[in-house]
């Protein structure tokens, strides 16, 4: 095999375009920390790591346990959603699909523990590391059987990596990051919610209950429009009451793109990959400009 299909081989098992996220949440938990004058480039990159190396274990492990369980085999596969096809593909086995979703998984693990280690208060950081790994894990083959088990992949992929990145700058937490990581949570939910759109009768397969399944498509379009106007209101009202800096405000620049989605989710429910790609742009560069406000914040603070 040539060098350079081997790479495509691997980036596609590890599903590769979706770890931009991991940029975007280490820019918001290190802008965080970088407002109040805690920052430090060795921590903010050796956690994007550590993200990366978790980021990775989730989209490898969801490929093994949704071959496992017959869902990708029934899923009509996009870019943005139905797994990566590795398996379906037989680019790498499901025994060697798993085996490096738990290598990768535990890599970001030796990561947590470094910095449990090395910071002073680093102990506080463990019932975060242990909460992210059972997400991580049970996410897939548990959580998603469960009615709102999307909001797992919200706090999981979102509000704790937010989190995480602050404390390993600062060695504390704070309200102030709390409030910010919860952009992240809504969004992550977002991105991984309008994904199961084309997958209602896939995931049925495996006796999932995704919002889609149990409450339909309809219902489901008005709770994600619902999610981004309190997303946007949420951001609004913490500037207002100070506790976000007034930079952090152009996170609202993405509220034109908001509006475009009531046109896309009103096309055929076949047709939802045009709403899933504006989707993840509309995720991305939301978190982006919030992020980037407090980083601005830093500066002119």
């Amino acid at each position: 095999m040539k060098w350079k299909t081997y790479i495509q081989h691997w980036m596609q098992i590890i599903r590769a375009q979706y770890l931009v996220l991991c940029v975007v949440l280490s820019i918001i938990g290190n802008g965080v920390a970088w407002f109040e004058n805690s920052f430090r480039w060795s921590s903010a990159i050796l956690s994007l790591v550590g993200l990366l190396f978790a980021h990775i274990s989730v989209n490898v492990l969801n490929d093994y346990f949704d071959h496992r369980s017959g869902i990708d085999q029934k899923t009509n596969r996009s870019p943005f959603n139905g797994g990566s096809g590795s398996i379906q593909s037989s680019i790498i086995s499901p025994k060697t699909t798993l085996a490096v979703g738990l290598i990768f998984l535990a890599l970001a693990g030796v990561v947590g523990l470094y910095f449990v280690y090395t910071i002073p208060t680093g102990w506080q950081l463990i019932p975060l590391i242990l909460v992210a790994g059972t997400i991580v894990t049970l996410y897939s083959p548990v959580l998603l059987k469960w009615v709102g088990g999307e909001w797992s992949a919200g706090i999981g992929l979102g509000a704790l990596p937010v989190i995480g990145t602050y404390f390993v700058q600062t060695g504390h937490y704070s309200l102030l990051i709390f409030l910010a990581s919860i952009p992240s949570l809504i969004l992550v939910h977002n991105l991984l919610f309008i994904n199961e759109f084309p997958d209602v009768e896939a995931d049925q397969i495996g006796t999932r209950k995704t919002f889609p399944i149990v409450f339909g498509i309809e219902r489901s379009i008005w709770f994600y429009k619902l999610t981004l106007v309190l997303l946007y209101i949420f951001i609004a009202e913490n500037v207002l009451l100070g506790f976000f800096p007034l930079y952090s405000m152009l996170a609202l620049l993405t509220i034109p793109m908001a509006t475009k989605t009531k046109t896309l989710l009103s096309l055929p429910t076949n047709s939802f990959q045009p709403m899933m790609q504006f989707n993840v742009g509309i995720v991305l560069l939301t978190q982006f400009l919030f992020g980037i406000g407090f980083v601005i914040s830093g500066f002119v603070w």
